[in-house]
């Protein structure tokens, strides 16, 4: 039954319901998004003579279930499926979980790139249900009205409460141009209601920059951490030294993480030395990330703000924690996602995958930041209502914390153009 395997690191969480793509970032032994091939894990004869008595049980039934149901059974190999479902639910851990082939086809498809869905990211709560944390701007959801909060009762008809996000997303993504039910439950107002949402092709950039404040301060918005955004990053930082910014607004609200090496290159670029980040086992061993040479905005004297939300989540977690941590800048907005947990992936041979929990990341100063998420130093809440108004509380804040340090003034209640908030629904 032990396969060859092939398994690679996964360090994000919240996935974007798109058709061929995750909002996740993919990351193989230390600085590689290639799969690692894994050698077969072969027990000791002893342990697999006891393994197969124990599950001797299994088949027993299987048989009986065979000459006696009134009713059809599924094929073995699915029923095999389920029975280690049924091990996993044990294990009250929502992250390890086997995908069905089909399920993994989509997962590996995630992969090229492709963008085709509604438009939304997702999580799971603790009794099952899946909240929306975040519609994508000018997506399907953001048009079918779909708010951070409501929670999705059904797809199609199907009650998807108890489903892994991974389940739920793959329920609820298609080819553009199909279209997709979803009962949606508004908690704010107790509303339930339907909506009918056409998936389509959804382009997300992933940097954005902005000058701000007479071109003083300079805004750069990460969305995720694929391949290319360090380059990009330090394209940018190169751009705002030579024009001589006097504060920084790191901008990492409804970033849902990526890519480890590209998380530890752009926490690099702000923290100039010690560690970005730490993984470590359940036995206790220990693996440091420690902060690459070179980075362009390191200098103390460059006053720097973190925005931060509820959708920002893994990679996005270990840089804001680094700049936390090291004292190098300060977090402004809500607690983050709080997704720390690293999962390696396994292929088997009937094509389903088993994602197993396999340690955590900490921050530089040993803060566990699963289930936690990082604290802001500076809490601002931000409504539906004021960002619908065209105004951002998180980042107006921002503003106003950078200019008390550029110039110790006590700053006040800004208001800027609408430009400067169309790209962050909260």
């Amino acid at each position: 039954m032990h396969r060859g395997l092939k398994a690679f690191v996964i360090i994000v969480l919240e996935l974007v319901l798109l058709a061929s793509v995750f909002m996740a970032g993919l990351a193989a032994g230390h600085f590689s998004s290639r799969l690692a091939v894994s050698p077969t894990p072969t027990p000791p004869a002893n342990v697999q003579e006891e393994r197969q008595k124990a599950f001797q049980l299994f088949w027993e039934a299987w048989d009986i279930l065979e000459q006696s149901f009134y009713g059809d059974l599924p094929d073995p190999q699915q029923a095999a499926r389920d029975a280690v479902k049924g091990v996993l639910q044990r294990l009250n851990d929502p992250n390890t979980v086997l995908l069905d082939p089909e399920l993994a086809r989509i997962v590996n498809e995630d992969i090229s790139g492709q963008f085709e869905g509604i438009g939304a990211t997702v999580r799971t709560d603790e009794n099952g249900f899946l909240i929306i944390v975040e519609p994508i701007e000018n997506s399907p959801a953001s048009r079918a009205g779909l708010r951070p909060g409501d929670i999705v009762l059904e797809v199609d008809g199907e009650n998807i409460q108890g489903w892994s996000t991974t389940e739920a997303v793959a329920k609820i993504r298609g080819p553009r141009g199909t279209k997709v039910k979803l009962l949606i439950y508004r908690p704010s107002t107790q509303e339930q209601f339907t909506v009918e949402i056409t998936r389509e092709r959804i382009d997300i950039p992933t940097i954005e920059t902005r000058w701000l404040e007479d071109e003083t301060i300079f805004y750069l918005r990460l969305r995720e951490f694929n391949s290319l955004v360090d380059d990009k990053v330090r394209e940018a930082l190169k751009e705002m030294r030579k024009r001589g910014a006097k504060g920084l607004i790191l901008d990492l609200r409804g970033n849902p993480g990526g890519l480890l090496d590209v998380a530890v290159s752009v926490g690099s670029e702000f923290v100039g030395q010690g560690i970005i980040t730490e993984e470590r086992t359940k036995d206790g061993t220990t693996k440091q990330y420690p902060a690459l040479a070179g980075g362009l905005a390191t200098d103390p004297s460059l006053p720097m703000v973190v925005l931060v939300n509820q959708a920002s989540a893994s990679a996005s977690e270990i840089v804001a924690g680094a700049i936390q941590d090291t004292g190098r800048g300060l977090l402004v907005g809500t607690r983050t996602f709080g997704k720390g947990a690293i999962q390696q992936v396994y292929q088997l041979s009937d094509g389903s995958q088993l994602r197993v929990t396999i340690a955590h990341w900490f921050t530089p100063k040993g803060r566990d930041i699963h289930k936690n998420g990082l604290e802001p130093d500076v809490p601002v809440e931000l409504s539906w209502e004021e960002y619908q108004a065209g105004r951002d509380t998180q980042l107006e804040k921002a503003l106003e914390v950078l200019k008390e340090r550029i110039d110790g003034s006590a700053g006040g209640v800004l208001f800027l153009p609408a430009m400067v908030y169309v790209h962050f629904p909260s």
